[in-house]
C-alpha cells in the first residue's frame, strides 16, 4: 500500500484524517492517519504518519502477537468472566450452549466439560476469536489498536489499545468509552483497577448475533447511568447522553450513521 492510497475525509473540520484498508492477519482492517492540531506541513506530518503505519504493517506478525498477549494479560480476566456469565435474556445462548453447541468443532467434548466446570475459558483458544478491528495513526506519533473479541464467541467487547512504536502498548479502553479509562497505564494491577471502578455493563435491544437496534444503556458498577442512545443497524444514530459516576449528566452527543456530528457539554 502507498501514502498515496489514503483517501482524505473532507468533513473533519478542525484536523484532517485520511482512510485506508490494508489485509492485516487475513482480514480486511481499517487504518486512519489523524492529524488532531494544526501543523505547518501537512504532508511531512502525514509521512511520519505512513512511516509508523509501514512499521506495524511489515512487522504484523510480531504486533499482532503484542496485542493479544496485552489482551490475555491485562483483560482475561473480565473477558472470561463475561462469556460465562449467562445474562437475563433468554434468546442469549449460554455459556454451555457456546462450548458444547456452536463452538463444537473449536472443543472436544472433554474440554468443553473441563472448561464448563471449571468456568474457564482456554487461553489458547481464546485468542483465536480475537482480532484487530481498525488501526488509527496520530501525528502525536502515537496508534490506537481497535480489538475486538468475536461477536458471536466471547461477548461484543471492544477495546482499545494505545501505543507507540518505542514503548508498546501504554494505555487501555474498554468498550470504546474513553471518557472512563483514558491514557490509564497498564500494570500488574490495571484488571483489579478496572474491575472496580470502570466496568460498565450494558443493554441493549437485539437479539444475539444480529446488530444492536435501537435503545441502549450502559451502566457503572454501581449501577448507576453512563451512556444512553439509540442504534440503527448498529451504527449509533441520533442524541447520546452521557452521565458521571454520581448520575450528573455531563454531555450529549449528536451521531448520524456512527459519526459524532454536535457535542454540547452540559
Amino acid at each position: 500500500m502507498e501514502i498515496q492510497d489514503f483517501v482524505e475525509n473532507t468533513y473533519m473540520g478542525n484536523f484532517k484524517e485520511w482512510d485506508g484498508k490494508i489485509i492485516w492477519k487475513g482480514k480486511e482492517t481499517l487504518v486512519r492517519l489523524t492529524i488532531y492540531k494544526e501543523c505547518d506541513n501537512v504532508e511531512l506530518e502525514k509521512e511520519k504518519m505512513f512511516k509508523i503505519f509501514e512499521k506495524l504493517y511489515f512487522n504484523q506478525d510480531e504486533w499482532d502477537k503484542k496485542v493479544k498477549d496485552t489482551m490475555i494479560k491485562y483483560f482475561y480476566d473480565v473477558l472470561n468472566d463475561d462469556f460465562f456469565d449467562d445474562g437475563a435474556f433468554p434468546e442469549y445462548p449460554t455459556c454451555y450452549d457456546m462450548l458444547f453447541k456452536i463452538l463444537k468443532d473449536d472443543f472436544t467434548k472433554e474440554e468443553a466439560e473441563k472448561a464448563y466446570k471449571n468456568n474457564i475459558f482456554p487461553i489458547d483458544k481464546f485468542k483465536k476469536y480475537i482480532f484487530v478491528e481498525s488501526i488509527e495513526i496520530t501525528s502525536e506519533g502515537n496508534f490506537y489498536f481497535e480489538v475486538v473479541d468475536d461477536y458471536i464467541v466471547v461477548g461484543d467487547n471492544w477495546i482499545w489499545l494505545k501505543g507507540n512504536i518505542d514503548k508498546g502498548f501504554l494505555a487501555a479502553s474498554f468498550n470504546a468509552l474513553f471518557e472512563f479509562v483514558v491514557d490509564l497505564e497498564l500494570n500488574d494491577k490495571f484488571s483489579t483497577i478496572f474491575r472496580e471502578k470502570t466496568k460498565i455493563h450494558s443493554m441493549w435491544l437485539s437479539k444475539w448475533g444480529e446488530p444492536r437496534e435501537g435503545l441502549a444503556k450502559f451502566y457503572y458498577s454501581n449501577d448507576n447511568l453512563a451512556i444512553t442512545g439509540n442504534y440503527k443497524a448498529g451504527k449509533k444514530e441520533g442524541i447520546w447522553e452521557f452521565y458521571d459516576e454520581d448520575g450528573k449528566l455531563i454531555k450529549k452527543v449528536s451521531y448520524v450513521n456512527d459519526v459524532a456530528e454536535e457535542e454540547v457539554v452540559c
